[in-house]
This record gives structure tokens, C-alpha cells and sequence, in this order.
């Protein structure tokens, strides 16, 4: 008989778009936050965000966001409170998750806080779960499982894809390693 854990553990699964640019100077153009209690989404967040700096032109052609799309979207320092808020006390989860949270960090870090998050990213545990594989990026990963994306190189599209990999990640995880990382993370943030 399979012994059942079961934790109190929140997720925010993540996805970002940005403008392009130079390390650390680029901004945010679209967020996706889906709160994940492990079995159904119990909140979201999605917006454009206007970053104030010019897209780059092969950011506007894969995302499809423009410049002009942004002009009456709030601005980052509107949208934080709500940022914190369905974050707070969850485990960041992106595919690629170290640029999502650099991201997070730099535009809180551009309004005087510092945003501090335990994270796990789908890239990672993907390569230990489902070894072998050709690409480990979301589209031809997700292909490669049968999830479906709609809306591609959009955070909502994307951050679904993201969801419905970790929901699977999470059935495969027989040795209980994305368990084992969350405590670790909760004992050192705790």
C-alpha cells in the first residue's frame, strides 16, 4: 500500500514576458500567476504590464505584445500589492524558473523591496523525471507529452502549460523528490 504525504503547500505557477534587452534592464510586458493548492487552481492573476522601455522588435514578433498595447496597462509598481499578495506563503513554480524570479526581483528591487520566494522549476525536475528527452523547452516538451498550449509565448498560455506539466510532474514523482525539495525549502525559509 502507497503511504500517502500530503502537505499544506501553496503554488504559484508563473509565467513572464518581457521586453528584451540587457541583463537586468529589461522589464515585464505580461505577468500569469495561477495559485495551485496541488489539485485546482484557487486564484489568478493576469495582466499586461507597461514597462516603461521599448519592447525589442524579436520579443514583438514572438510574443505578439506591443508597445502600443501597453500604453494604458498598469505599470509594475500598480500591480505589486496584488503580485505579493497571491504569492505570499506559496512555492514559485516556472519553467525556467530562475528567470521568472530574477525578473520578480529586479522590478521589486526597483521599488525598494526585496522579494524572496522558495522556487522550483518545471526544466529542472523535468530532466530528472522524464530523462532523455530531445528539448526541455515548455513548447517541445509539452508536445512531447500531449499538453496542449494555447496561446504560446503568452504568460497565460504559457503558465497553463506550466501548470498542467507540474500536475504531471507530481503524479511521476514516485521517489518523492519535488516533496522532499518543498520541505527542504520551507525548513530554510522557515
Amino acid at each position: 500500500m502507497e503511504k500517502e504525504i500530503k502537505l499544506n503547500v501553496l503554488f504559484s505557477i508563473l509565467d513572464l514576458e518581457t521586453t528584451g534587452g540587457k541583463f537586468n534592464e529589461e522589464g515585464i510586458t505580461e505577468i500569469a500567476i495561477y495559485k495551485f493548492d496541488g489539485i485546482k487552481i484557487i486564484d489568478q492573476f493576469i495582466s499586461l504590464i507597461n514597462p516603461q522601455i521599448p519592447i525589442q522588435p524579436y520579443v514583438k514578433q514572438l510574443t505578439g505584445i506591443n508597445n502600443k498595447m501597453l500604453l494604458n496597462a498598469p505599470k509594475f509598481y500598480q500591480v505589486c500589492k496584488r503580485v505579493l499578495e497571491i504569492t505570499n506563503n506559496t512555492i514559485l513554480v516556472a519553467h525556467n524558473a530562475s528567470f521568472d524570479y530574477r525578473m520578480l526581483k529586479v522590478e521589486f528591487n526597483r521599488l525598494g523591496y526585496d522579494f524572496n520566494i522558495p522556487q522550483l522549476c518545471t526544466v529542472n525536475i523535468s530532466k530528472k523525471l522524464i530523462p532523455y528527452k530531445n528539448s526541455y523547452k515548455l513548447g517541445r516538451l509539452a508536445k512531447s507529452l500531449g499538453i496542449s498550449i494555447s496561446n504560446r509565448h503568452r504568460a497565460s498560455g504559457d503558465a497553463m502549460a506550466t501548470l498542467e506539466l507540474f500536475k504531471l510532474l507530481l503524479k511521476k514523482d514516485k521517489n518523492n523528490d519535488i516533496l522532499n525539495n518543498i520541505i527542504k525549502q520551507k525548513n530554510n525559509k522557515y
